[in-house]
């Protein structure tokens, strides 16, 4: 049987994703994980066949995770699995290696079929995000300036979003401080926002649903 890697900070989430493999896969295993740290130790030590997992956790970076994961254990799939948009987030995360991106509103069926894909190494997307895709595909351009930007900036993005001050990222992401500057003024440039105004920014983040 397949073995599972459950990664959210919240317990009762885990617990209910958990009861609704363990109903399906009789006698696997489940780990859980609460953050980065802790889903990297397991993974250290033990095979996984399916990661499920949350994008926003404490203490995480949810890019760095997904890059490790694809590098260090490549047969490992990956379903996010969070209450982010998956219209404004799934394209960037499907190009990092994952298979699937569930909206935690999902009902169990389409958890279900999303894992049964991963296992049989083949992508899932809700039947709303294929469209979203398609007519992005055929229009040959993206309607959101934060595709643009490139996984590390929008790293720095999410983090500026959230209220960090470049120390807090420089810690956060583990690079230097003038790193971090320059890329949040790639970020400013490529979102066309003068003067590194924070306030423009949180409001272009809400026009297209990244915060």
């Amino acid at each position: 049987m397949p073995n599972f890697l459950l990664v959210d900070d919240h317990s009762v989430v885990r617990a209910g994703i958990k009861l609704i493999i363990t109903q399906h896969f009789v006698d696997t295993k489940v780990w859980e994980a609460e953050n980065e740290k802790q889903a990297v130790d397991i993974l250290r030590t033990s095979a996984i066949d399916v990661i499920l997992m949350d994008l926003n956790m404490p203490d995480s970076d949810p890019i760095r995770l997904i890059y490790y994961i694809t590098t260090n254990h490549p047969k490992t799939s990956i379903i996010v699995l969070t209450m982010n948009d998956e219209n404004v987030y799934a394209k960037r995360f499907f190009k990092l290696g994952i298979k699937g991106f569930l909206h935690k509103s999902s009902d169990n069926k389409e958890i279900l079929k999303a894992i049964e894909q991963a296992l049989a190494n083949r992508v899932y997307m809700s039947e709303g995000l294929k469209q979203v895709l398609a007519e992005s595909f055929f229009s040959g351009a993206s309607e959101n300036p934060f595709d643009t930007l490139s996984d590390r900036e929008f790293q720095v993005a999410k983090e500026l979003l959230s209220g960090k001050s470049i120390a807090d990222i420089s810690a956060s992401l583990s690079i230097n401080s003038s790193t971090v500057s320059t890329y949040k003024g790639k970020v400013f440039e490529k979102l066309k926002i003068s003067n590194n105004n924070l306030v423009e920014l949180m409001s272009l983040a809400r026009q297209h649903r990244i915060i």
